[in-house]
């Protein structure tokens, strides 16, 4: 669809929203559509950007901005301006000084698929369920026993996925708000697939995207059974200051659907790499440090990492100290790949998928 007409729905639809009732403090921010050789900010059209690049937020001639990539086609214009006000939530909590950021190059060697952990993740799914669906106290001590016990026995897996609640989970559950101003049916009909999202064990590998759903979910189970304030900005994540006064419960130790969904992922990404060595298409070789991939699926075996995308690195071994110097510095390679990698994010090799 042409770029000015799809921003002009947008506006119209973003003159319709209280911004204020989604998030305290919480305003419009600018945005930006683009395709691959154009975007259009403030109505007007412009050259893409080189930094406009997937749906995200980004400081753009000074300010924070979301931007969206506009797909081919007609969308629903209520759903791309929630997604849009999605963007322009990461834009407040960059402008805000937020800090909960989950750090993605220690989660790639750090972060643990334990198959309890998964099984308790599934049945808090059920909870959550129970809780939205009625009045259901009981539901929600168990769902607050449940996650103190993940986060006493697995604080490095908690901590990563209670910030990446707290980021995404947070866009997630003022998205589906801000769609339920513009349209409460589809809203609601929103929520019905975030419930059977997280009730799927197949979606929870990797971990990263269902917990932008878990944190919605929590958010709203949070401010319907406590006065818990979700929305300041303050160095502990809500997912951790909701379990301060709950007691912790045995977990399941075994779910078969998550161990057969966890079993089948595992399987095939260990194919993946089988299967690319064997190929043998090189790209790099030498000891130098890995510092971008898709953080939506990358992995990491203890020897092999199976990324796609990209991968971004810096040749030799010292970081630079600004994030600046660091992107000057980087270089890009585009594909899937997998790679020889050690706890220091160094690489010794890495082939082409």
């Amino acid at each position: 669809m042409e770029l000015t007409q799809a921003y002009q729905q947008i506006e119209e639809r973003l003159d319709k929203i209280d911004f204020s009732a989604l998030c305290r403090g919480f305003h419009r921010f600018p945005f930006a559509l683009y395709n691959d050789t154009q975007a259009c900010i403030n109505g007007e059209i412009i050259e893409k950007p080189a930094n406009f690049l997937g749906n995200t937020s980004i400081r753009h001639n000074g300010e924070h901005t979301a931007i969206w990539h506009l797909s081919e086609g007609t969308p629903d214009f209520d759903v791309l301006t929630s997604k849009v006000v999605h963007e322009m939530l990461h834009a407040y909590q960059n402008d805000s000084g937020e800090a909960r950021w989950a750090d993605e190059r220690a989660a790639l060697v750090k972060y643990r698929y334990e198959e309890a952990n998964f099984a308790a993740r599934l049945e808090e799914a059920a909870c959550m369920k129970q809780c939205l669906s009625g009045e259901n106290q009981e539901s929600f001590e168990r769902l607050l026993a449940l996650r103190k016990a993940r986060m006493e026995r697995f604080p490095f897996v908690y901590d990563y996925e209670a910030k990446i609640e707290q980021i995404e989970g947070t866009a997630h559950f003022v998205e589906h708000e801000a769609l339920a101003q513009l349209d409460a049916e589809k809203a609601e009909q929103g929520w019905e697939w975030m419930m059977e999202m997280l009730q799927d064990p197949a979606q929870y590998f990797p971990v990263r995207s269902v917990t932008y759903l878990s944190g919605a979910a929590f958010i709203a189970c949070l401010r319907k059974y406590t006065e818990l304030d979700t929305d300041s900005f303050t160095d502990t994540p809500f997912a951790v200051a909701a379990l301060a006064q709950a007691d912790p419960c045995a977990i399941p130790e075994r779910d078969e659907r998550a161990a057969a969904a966890l079993s089948a992922w595992q399987k095939q990404k260990q194919e993946i790499v089988t299967k690319t060595i064997e190929k043998g298409e090189i790209v790099l070789e030498g000891r130098n440090r890995l510092v971008g991939w898709n953080v939506y699926d990358g992995t990491w075996d203890g020897k092999y990492a199976v990324l796609t995308v990209f991968l971004g690195y810096i040749e030799g071994t010292e970081l630079p100290k600004t994030d600046e110097e660091l992107f000057a510095q980087m270089k890009v390679i585009q594909g899937n790949f997998v790679a020889e990698l050690d706890e220091e994010l160094y690489l010794s090799r890495v082939w082409r998928q």
